[in-house]
């Protein structure tokens, strides 16, 4: 049994790192169209790079925390609001501080590339929530 559960720990491990790569790849893929789009207008990169990092933190932190197993349920629902805060108000911050003041940033855009950036990284971690989910996670079939 402990056999079993040192493989299962190592393909959750694998399965994270995979996750997480993913998530990674799709954010550099769309900042770099982004990148490739704006060329020329001004303080872009940077409005690329700050929104890429704001959707990084949050993208990235939420996967990671909901990928922790602890064995209390308790924790295990704790772990799931963690995440689900992490991809949710780390943006919403960054937005409510572009839109508090004018600031260059905001002028060039890094409120809708952050927006831009969220929803694809959002729709990657649900999809590859639905494809890492184990088998003895789900339980078993129920009769309809």
């Amino acid at each position: 049994m402990t056999g079993f559960r040192l493989l299962s720990a190592a393909s959750r491990a694998r399965q994270t790192l995979v996750g997480a790569a993913v998530l990674v790849g799709v954010l550099a893929a769309a900042a770099a169209m982004a990148l490739f789009i704006g060329a020329g207008r001004p303080r872009w990169t940077e409005a690329v790079a700050v929104a890429a990092a704001v959707c990084l933190v949050s993208s990235l932190g939420g996967w990671l925390a909901a990928r922790r197993k602890p064995a209390d349920p308790a924790l295990a629902v704790a772990g799931v609001l963690a995440a689900s805060a992490l991809r949710i108000l780390v943006p919403l911050g960054a937005l409510a501080w572009l839109s508090a003041a004018a600031t260059p940033l905001r002028d060039a855009g890094a409120d809708g590339l952050i927006v831009a950036f969220y929803l694809p990284l959002l729709a990657t971690t649900l999809v590859l929530h639905m494809m890492v989910e184990t088998p003895s996670r789900r339980g078993p079939p129920r009769p309809n």
